[in-house]
């Protein structure tokens, strides 16, 4: 079953029982040592769980291949402990992305770093490419946990992957990748610029925004969607590869053949921004997807455009994305594991709920 990545997932824990108390505290230390190694001892710190049950956990997830003994911890006074940290190569999660033309497939272990990537075209092989892609990345005895699918296709058949798959949207996905980089950015606006455009805000939590694409930006042009001069027909990657006869977005953004197609396309951007900006508040904008790649020179230009759009006293800043064009499939597979393997959701429904506690009377 196909679920949205947004969704809870197995919630529905009465957590005074004892052996559901067992599980949220053994995913709250799976959750503390994906931030990186530590002793017992700190995670009995950090965790506010007595040293005693942290020492039983730890062993138990030991035993079960999910964490790994290290090093000596020498960093602090006192009889060092040992430092543990998750088993990367305990399970994998696959991320899938559907486009038009192409399908990838890749596969990360369990702090979501990329095991191996393929590309093949969309074609009469296309399933057959896939499963033997498939095949070749399940790897030995490693658990798979499931499949995130970044696609706009509904019609593409999910029942082909590993089970369970969830459905990530693109601009969340490639959110996800830098959000995990860089935890504070609280405001930001994440545009993603490839064929079509995407988007979404950080506000406490990722919100999708797909209605960004059909801003008004420009008078003329009707979009797929029957309006007039949306963002979509006005700069979208698929429109300047139809102006230009580009093979590839991934042309666009790094042949200089092209840069004066795209620079024309970056004035109605900068207007459909600015509206965007000054409607969701955003702080700050970051522009992921494949035409993240543009040169330092049309990003210096398309910032003095939403400036002079934007009050002086709004001083949004335009960033790049640190991932990429990688980031699709990093914040695919990273969202896979929050919900397969490192239950995020629930961790944090968990929390909210102890806040509330503590605040009662």
């Amino acid at each position: 079953m196909e679920k949205e990545a947004g969704d809870d997932y197995n919630l529905n824990m009465d957590f005074s029982k004892p052996d559901n108390a067992r599980v949220i505290n053994r995913l709250k230390v799976l959750s503390e040592l994906r931030k990186g190694e530590c002793s017992r001892a700190e995670l009995s710190r950090r965790l506010g769980i007595n040293k005693v049950s942290i020492g039983e956990m730890v062993q138990s997830l030991i035993k079960e291949g999910l964490v790994s003994e290290g090093m000596k911890d020498t960093s602090s006074p006192g009889r060092p402990g040992t430092l543990v940290s998750i088993n990367r190569s305990a399970g994998r999660v696959f991320a899938f992305e559907i486009k038009p033309r192409s399908v990838s497939v890749s596969v990360s272990d369990t702090l979501g770093n990329i095991l191996r990537f393929e590309r093949f075209p969309r074609n009469n092989d296309t399933e057959e490419n896939l499963r033997h892609a498939i095949d070749k990345m399940k790897g030995g005895n490693a658990e798979i946990y499931g499949s995130a699918v970044v696609s706009s296709d509904e019609s593409f058949d999910t029942s082909l992957l590993p089970q369970p798959v969830i459905s990530v949207p693109r601009a969340i996905a490639e959110a996800v990748a830098e959000t995990f980089r860089t935890e504070d950015m609280e405001g930001f606006l994440f545009l993603s610029w490839s064929e079509s455009f995407d988007a979404a805000l950080m506000k406490s939590e990722l919100i999708h925004l797909p209605l960004l694409a059909h801003i008004k930006a420009q008078k003329d042009g009707i979009c797929s969607c029957g309006g007039k001069g949306c963002l979509e027909v006005a700069a979208s990657g698929k429109t300047i590869m139809e102006r230009t006869g580009a093979p590839s977005v991934r042309d666009l953004a790094r042949n200089p053949g092209y840069s004066a197609q795209v620079k024309e396309a970056l004035r109605p951007l900068a207007v459909a921004l600015a509206e965007a900006v000054q409607a969701t508040s955003a702080t700050a904008v970051m522009i992921t997807g494949e035409l993240s790649a543009i040169p330092d020179s049309a990003f210096a230009y398309l910032q003095s455009l939403l400036s002079s759009l934007l009050s002086p006293q709004r001083n949004v800043v335009i960033y790049r994305a640190l991932a990429g064009e990688k980031g699709t499939r990093e914040g695919a597979a990273i969202s896979a594991l929050d919900i397969f393997f490192y239950r995020t959701q629930l961790l944090k429904r968990l929390s909210a709920i102890e806040k509330m506690d503590l605040l009662m009377p």
